[in-house]
Protein backbone atom coordinates (compact mmCIF):
# COMPACT_ATOMS: atom_id res chain seq x y z
CA UNK A 1 0.00 0.00 0.00
CA UNK A 2 0.93 3.63 -0.39
CA UNK A 3 0.86 6.33 2.30
CA UNK A 4 -2.75 6.51 3.50
CA UNK A 5 -2.74 10.28 4.17
CA UNK A 6 -5.72 11.95 2.43
CA UNK A 7 -7.04 8.72 0.93
CA UNK A 8 -10.06 6.59 1.77
CA UNK A 9 -7.76 4.66 4.13
CA UNK A 10 -7.25 7.82 6.21
CA UNK A 11 -9.63 7.74 9.18
CA UNK A 12 -9.41 11.50 9.72
CA UNK A 13 -10.18 12.23 6.07
CA UNK A 14 -13.17 9.84 6.00
CA UNK A 15 -14.43 11.29 9.29
CA UNK A 16 -14.41 14.76 7.74
CA UNK A 17 -16.51 13.49 4.83
CA UNK A 18 -19.01 11.99 7.27
CA UNK A 19 -19.25 15.23 9.27
CA UNK A 20 -19.97 17.30 6.16
CA UNK A 21 -22.64 14.94 4.87
CA UNK A 22 -24.27 14.62 8.30
CA UNK A 23 -24.57 18.42 8.27
CA UNK A 24 -26.48 18.15 4.99
CA UNK A 25 -23.73 19.51 2.76
CA UNK A 26 -23.00 17.69 -0.50
CA UNK A 27 -19.38 17.25 -1.53
CA UNK A 28 -17.56 16.48 -4.75
CA UNK A 29 -15.10 13.65 -4.15
CA UNK A 30 -12.18 13.90 -6.58
CA UNK A 31 -10.14 10.72 -6.88
CA UNK A 32 -6.95 9.79 -8.73
CA UNK A 33 -7.81 6.34 -10.09
CA UNK A 34 -4.76 5.68 -12.26
CA UNK A 35 -1.62 7.46 -13.40
CA UNK A 36 0.82 7.23 -16.25
CA UNK A 37 4.30 8.70 -16.04
CA UNK A 38 5.30 11.14 -13.32
CA UNK A 39 2.50 12.65 -11.25
CA UNK A 40 2.56 14.52 -7.91
CA UNK A 41 0.38 11.90 -6.19
CA UNK A 42 -0.36 8.27 -7.09
CA UNK A 43 -3.65 6.48 -7.56
CA UNK A 44 -5.70 6.56 -4.36
CA UNK A 45 -5.18 10.27 -3.64
CA UNK A 46 -8.43 12.06 -2.78
CA UNK A 47 -9.72 15.61 -2.52
CA UNK A 48 -13.20 16.60 -1.32
CA UNK A 49 -14.51 19.94 -2.58
CA UNK A 50 -17.31 21.94 -0.94
CA UNK A 51 -19.87 23.96 -2.86
CA UNK A 52 -18.00 27.23 -2.31
CA UNK A 53 -14.79 25.65 -3.58
CA UNK A 54 -12.81 24.99 -0.40
CA UNK A 55 -11.01 21.62 -0.50
CA UNK A 56 -10.09 18.96 2.01
CA UNK A 57 -7.21 16.80 0.90
CA UNK A 58 -5.17 17.11 -2.27
CA UNK A 59 -4.62 15.24 -5.51
CA UNK A 60 -1.18 16.81 -5.91
CA UNK A 61 -1.60 20.54 -6.39
CA UNK A 62 -0.65 22.49 -9.47
CA UNK A 63 -2.77 23.10 -12.55
CA UNK A 64 -4.38 19.67 -12.53
CA UNK A 65 -5.79 20.27 -9.05
CA UNK A 66 -7.05 23.72 -10.08
CA UNK A 67 -8.80 22.26 -13.11
CA UNK A 68 -10.35 19.41 -11.13
CA UNK A 69 -11.43 21.77 -8.35
CA UNK A 70 -13.19 24.01 -10.87
CA UNK A 71 -14.98 21.01 -12.39
CA UNK A 72 -16.03 19.89 -8.91
CA UNK A 73 -17.55 23.28 -8.07
CA UNK A 74 -19.39 23.25 -11.42
CA UNK A 75 -20.77 19.78 -10.67
CA UNK A 76 -22.06 20.84 -7.23
CA UNK A 77 -23.66 23.96 -8.71
CA UNK A 78 -25.63 21.86 -11.20
CA UNK A 79 -28.59 19.58 -10.65
CA UNK A 80 -26.75 16.66 -12.23
CA UNK A 81 -26.41 13.64 -9.96
CA UNK A 82 -23.67 11.88 -11.93
CA UNK A 83 -20.05 12.94 -12.10
CA UNK A 84 -17.11 12.89 -14.46
CA UNK A 85 -14.37 10.47 -15.38
CA UNK A 86 -11.53 11.90 -17.45
CA UNK A 87 -7.85 11.56 -18.26
CA UNK A 88 -6.03 14.78 -17.37
CA UNK A 89 -3.08 14.45 -19.70
CA UNK A 90 0.05 16.60 -19.57
CA UNK A 91 -0.97 18.07 -22.92
CA UNK A 92 -4.23 19.21 -21.34
CA UNK A 93 -2.90 20.38 -17.99
CA UNK A 94 0.47 21.80 -19.05
CA UNK A 95 2.05 20.16 -15.99
CA UNK A 96 5.82 20.18 -16.23
CA UNK A 97 6.06 16.71 -14.69
CA UNK A 98 4.76 15.29 -17.97
CA UNK A 99 2.47 12.64 -16.53
CA UNK A 100 -1.22 11.81 -16.95
CA UNK A 101 -3.86 11.10 -14.33
CA UNK A 102 -7.28 9.50 -14.57
CA UNK A 103 -9.51 11.50 -12.22
CA UNK A 104 -13.03 10.63 -11.18
CA UNK A 105 -15.30 13.33 -9.74
CA UNK A 106 -18.43 12.10 -8.02
CA UNK A 107 -21.14 13.85 -6.02
CA UNK A 108 -21.27 12.69 -2.40
CA UNK A 109 -24.67 13.11 -0.77
CA UNK A 110 -26.14 11.97 2.57
CA UNK A 111 -27.11 8.82 0.70
CA UNK A 112 -23.43 7.80 0.81
CA UNK A 113 -23.30 7.94 4.63
CA UNK A 114 -23.97 4.21 4.97
CA UNK A 115 -20.96 3.36 2.84
CA UNK A 116 -18.70 5.89 4.57
CA UNK A 117 -19.72 4.74 8.06
CA UNK A 118 -19.03 1.14 7.08
CA UNK A 119 -15.66 2.21 5.71
CA UNK A 120 -14.84 4.13 8.88
CA UNK A 121 -15.81 1.15 11.05
CA UNK A 122 -13.54 -1.09 8.97
CA UNK A 123 -10.63 1.31 9.40
CA UNK A 124 -11.20 1.74 13.13
CA UNK A 125 -11.34 -2.04 13.60
CA UNK A 126 -8.09 -2.52 11.69
CA UNK A 127 -9.90 -4.96 9.42
CA UNK A 128 -9.05 -5.73 5.80
CA UNK A 129 -11.43 -5.40 2.88
CA UNK A 130 -11.47 -4.07 -0.66
CA UNK A 131 -12.98 -0.88 -1.99
CA UNK A 132 -14.49 -1.40 -5.43
CA UNK A 133 -15.47 1.62 -7.51
CA UNK A 134 -17.36 0.80 -10.72
CA UNK A 135 -17.67 3.60 -13.26
CA UNK A 136 -20.19 3.78 -16.08
CA UNK A 137 -20.73 6.87 -18.21
CA UNK A 138 -19.55 9.21 -15.48
CA UNK A 139 -21.51 7.52 -12.70
CA UNK A 140 -19.67 5.89 -9.83
CA UNK A 141 -20.86 3.05 -7.62
CA UNK A 142 -18.78 2.50 -4.48
CA UNK A 143 -18.85 -0.66 -2.42
CA UNK A 144 -16.79 -2.26 0.30
CA UNK A 145 -16.53 -6.03 0.26
CA UNK A 146 -14.37 -8.96 1.29
CA UNK A 147 -12.71 -10.78 -1.59
CA UNK A 148 -15.19 -13.69 -1.52
CA UNK A 149 -18.14 -11.31 -2.03
CA UNK A 150 -16.81 -10.13 -5.40
CA UNK A 151 -17.27 -11.66 -8.80
CA UNK A 152 -14.28 -13.72 -10.04
CA UNK A 153 -12.93 -10.97 -12.32
CA UNK A 154 -12.90 -8.39 -9.53
CA UNK A 155 -11.59 -10.86 -6.95
CA UNK A 156 -8.65 -11.52 -9.25
CA UNK A 157 -7.73 -7.83 -9.01
CA UNK A 158 -7.61 -7.87 -5.20
CA UNK A 159 -4.06 -7.65 -3.91
CA UNK A 160 -2.11 -5.34 -1.65
CA UNK A 161 -1.77 -2.74 -4.41
CA UNK A 162 -4.26 -0.43 -6.12
CA UNK A 163 -5.46 -1.45 -9.58
CA UNK A 164 -7.50 0.20 -12.32
CA UNK A 165 -9.05 -2.01 -15.00
CA UNK A 166 -9.44 -0.02 -18.19
CA UNK A 167 -11.50 -2.79 -19.76
CA UNK A 168 -14.21 -2.83 -17.07
CA UNK A 169 -13.74 0.75 -15.76
CA UNK A 170 -13.32 -0.71 -12.29
CA UNK A 171 -11.04 0.58 -9.55
CA UNK A 172 -9.97 -1.76 -6.73
CA UNK A 173 -8.14 -0.58 -3.61
CA UNK A 174 -7.12 -2.60 -0.56
CA UNK A 175 -8.61 -1.16 2.63
CA UNK A 176 -6.87 -1.92 5.87
CA UNK A 177 -4.10 -0.89 8.21
CA UNK A 178 -0.96 0.80 6.95
CA UNK A 179 2.06 -1.54 6.73
CA UNK A 180 3.99 -2.26 9.91
CA UNK A 181 7.61 -1.17 10.10
CA UNK A 182 9.39 -3.20 12.77
CA UNK A 183 12.42 -1.36 14.15
CA UNK A 184 14.66 -3.91 15.83
CA UNK A 185 16.64 -1.62 18.05
CA UNK A 186 15.49 1.54 19.79
CA UNK A 187 18.82 3.32 20.08
CA UNK A 188 19.67 6.72 18.64
CA UNK A 189 18.83 5.84 15.03
CA UNK A 190 15.65 3.97 15.96
CA UNK A 191 14.49 6.87 18.08
CA UNK A 192 15.08 9.29 15.20
CA UNK A 193 13.52 6.98 12.61
CA UNK A 194 10.27 6.24 14.46
CA UNK A 195 8.59 9.66 13.98
CA UNK A 196 9.82 9.94 10.39
CA UNK A 197 8.23 6.63 9.37
CA UNK A 198 5.03 7.38 11.28
CA UNK A 199 4.70 10.66 9.38
CA UNK A 200 4.81 8.92 5.97
CA UNK A 201 2.27 6.16 6.52
CA UNK A 202 4.02 3.35 8.41
CA UNK A 203 2.79 1.84 11.66
CA UNK A 204 5.91 1.66 13.78
CA UNK A 205 6.65 -1.15 16.22
CA UNK A 206 9.81 -0.79 18.34
CA UNK A 207 11.48 -4.05 19.35
CA UNK A 208 14.40 -4.10 21.79
CA UNK A 209 15.96 -6.42 24.37
CA UNK A 210 16.88 -3.67 26.83
CA UNK A 211 14.30 -2.76 29.45
CA UNK A 212 15.68 0.76 29.75
CA UNK A 213 15.23 1.29 25.99
CA UNK A 214 11.89 -0.45 25.38
CA UNK A 215 9.94 2.31 27.12
CA UNK A 216 6.76 3.47 25.32
CA UNK A 217 7.10 7.13 26.33
CA UNK A 218 10.39 7.32 24.41
CA UNK A 219 8.49 6.47 21.20
CA UNK A 220 5.17 8.37 21.28
CA UNK A 221 4.56 7.81 17.55
CA UNK A 222 5.02 4.03 17.77
CA UNK A 223 2.00 1.74 17.77
CA UNK A 224 3.76 -0.68 20.12
CA UNK A 225 7.00 -1.03 22.02
CA UNK A 226 8.00 -4.65 22.72
CA UNK A 227 10.67 -6.01 25.08
CA UNK A 228 12.05 -9.23 23.59
CA UNK A 229 14.82 -11.75 23.53
CA UNK A 230 16.38 -11.12 20.10
CA UNK A 231 17.11 -14.84 19.81
CA UNK A 232 13.45 -15.81 20.28
CA UNK A 233 11.25 -13.25 18.52
CA UNK A 234 8.23 -15.49 17.92
CA UNK A 235 8.14 -16.43 21.59
CA UNK A 236 7.87 -12.71 22.36
CA UNK A 237 4.91 -12.29 20.02
CA UNK A 238 6.84 -10.70 17.14
CA UNK A 239 6.21 -12.28 13.74
CA UNK A 240 7.12 -10.37 10.60
CA UNK A 241 4.81 -11.09 7.64
CA UNK A 242 5.17 -10.61 3.86
CA UNK A 243 3.35 -7.26 4.09
CA UNK A 244 5.68 -5.84 6.75
CA UNK A 245 8.97 -3.92 6.72
CA UNK A 246 11.93 -4.78 8.96
CA UNK A 247 14.74 -2.45 9.97
CA UNK A 248 17.54 -4.04 11.99
CA UNK A 249 19.40 -1.56 14.20
CA UNK A 250 20.41 -3.60 17.24
CA UNK A 251 23.33 -2.89 19.54
CA UNK A 252 25.68 -5.52 18.09
CA UNK A 253 26.62 -7.70 15.12
CA UNK A 254 25.54 -10.94 16.81
CA UNK A 255 22.07 -9.63 17.64
CA UNK A 256 21.68 -8.27 14.09
CA UNK A 257 22.39 -11.71 12.65
CA UNK A 258 20.02 -13.38 15.14
CA UNK A 259 17.21 -11.04 14.11
CA UNK A 260 17.91 -11.35 10.39
CA UNK A 261 17.93 -15.14 10.63
CA UNK A 262 14.37 -15.07 11.97
CA UNK A 263 13.01 -12.19 9.88
CA UNK A 264 14.33 -12.88 6.36
CA UNK A 265 12.49 -16.24 5.86
CA UNK A 266 9.19 -14.39 6.40
CA UNK A 267 9.70 -12.59 3.07
CA UNK A 268 8.89 -9.08 4.31
CA UNK A 269 8.54 -6.32 1.74
CA UNK A 270 11.77 -4.74 2.95
CA UNK A 271 14.64 -5.87 5.15
CA UNK A 272 17.43 -3.44 5.96
CA UNK A 273 20.31 -3.67 8.40
CA UNK A 274 22.61 -0.92 9.56
CA UNK A 275 26.34 -1.37 9.24
CA UNK A 276 29.48 -0.88 7.20
CA UNK A 277 30.49 -2.86 4.10
CA UNK A 278 32.73 -4.97 6.32
CA UNK A 279 29.80 -5.79 8.59
CA UNK A 280 27.69 -6.55 5.52
CA UNK A 281 30.12 -9.23 4.39
CA UNK A 282 30.27 -10.71 7.91
CA UNK A 283 26.48 -10.78 8.29
CA UNK A 284 25.85 -12.32 4.88
CA UNK A 285 28.46 -15.03 5.43
CA UNK A 286 26.96 -15.83 8.84
CA UNK A 287 23.43 -16.07 7.45
CA UNK A 288 24.50 -18.37 4.63
CA UNK A 289 26.30 -20.58 7.13
CA UNK A 290 23.03 -20.79 9.09
CA UNK A 291 21.30 -22.15 6.00
CA UNK A 292 19.39 -19.12 4.70
CA UNK A 293 18.60 -18.93 1.00
CA UNK A 294 21.50 -16.99 -0.60
CA UNK A 295 19.07 -15.05 -2.83
CA UNK A 296 17.17 -13.79 0.22
CA UNK A 297 20.43 -12.92 1.97
CA UNK A 298 21.65 -10.94 -1.05
CA UNK A 299 18.35 -9.00 -1.13
CA UNK A 300 18.92 -7.48 2.33
CA UNK A 301 19.55 -3.75 2.18
CA UNK A 302 22.95 -3.86 3.86
CA UNK A 303 24.42 -1.28 4.25
CA UNK A 304 21.04 0.33 4.82
CA UNK A 305 19.68 3.59 3.45
CA UNK A 306 19.96 5.80 0.39
CA UNK A 307 23.48 7.01 -0.31
CA UNK A 308 23.21 10.62 0.87
CA UNK A 309 26.43 10.63 2.95
CA UNK A 310 24.38 10.55 6.15
CA UNK A 311 26.34 10.72 9.40
CA UNK A 312 24.14 11.76 12.33
CA UNK A 313 21.27 9.58 13.63
CA UNK A 314 18.75 12.06 12.20
CA UNK A 315 20.42 12.00 8.77
CA UNK A 316 20.66 8.21 8.80
CA UNK A 317 16.96 8.05 9.71
CA UNK A 318 16.12 10.18 6.67
CA UNK A 319 18.23 7.95 4.40
CA UNK A 320 16.53 4.79 5.70
CA UNK A 321 13.03 6.28 5.37
CA UNK A 322 13.84 7.36 1.81
CA UNK A 323 14.90 3.84 0.89
CA UNK A 324 11.75 2.36 2.42
CA UNK A 325 9.53 4.87 0.62
CA UNK A 326 11.23 3.99 -2.67
CA UNK A 327 10.77 0.26 -1.99
CA UNK A 328 7.09 0.82 -1.18
CA UNK A 329 6.58 2.91 -4.32
CA UNK A 330 8.18 0.27 -6.52
CA UNK A 331 5.40 -2.15 -5.56
CA UNK A 332 2.85 -0.04 -7.42
CA UNK A 333 1.93 -1.81 -10.64
CA UNK A 334 3.21 -0.21 -13.82
CA UNK A 335 0.47 -1.01 -16.27
CA UNK A 336 -0.18 0.74 -19.60
CA UNK A 337 -3.47 2.60 -19.81
CA UNK A 338 -5.16 2.94 -23.17
CA UNK A 339 -6.79 6.34 -23.23
CA UNK A 340 -5.54 7.97 -26.42
CA UNK A 341 -8.97 7.88 -28.03
CA UNK A 342 -10.49 9.82 -25.15
CA UNK A 343 -7.41 11.85 -24.27
CA UNK A 344 -8.43 15.09 -22.62
CA UNK A 345 -12.11 14.19 -23.02
CA UNK A 346 -14.63 14.16 -20.21
CA UNK A 347 -17.09 11.33 -19.77
CA UNK A 348 -20.29 12.68 -18.26
CA UNK A 349 -23.76 11.33 -17.84
CA UNK A 350 -26.60 13.83 -17.59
Amino acid sequence: MTDSHETLRDKEFVSQLVEELEAGRDLALCSVLATKGSMPRPAGARMAVRAEGSPTGTIGGGHIEQMVQARAVSLLASDVASGELAWYTHARTGMACGGDALVGIMRLTPGHLGFLRELLATLEAGATSWLVDRWSGGSSRLMLAPRDALDPAEAALCSDVIFWSEESSTYVEPIGPDPIAYLFGGGHVGEALSPVLASVGFRVVIVDDRAEVAVPKRFPEAERVVLVDFRRLAASGVTVTPSDYAVVLTHGHAADVDVLEQVVPGHPVYVGCIGSRGKAAYARDALRERGLDPMLVDAIHLPIGEKILAVTPAEIAVSIAAEMIRCRAQRRPERPHSHSAAEGQVSRQS
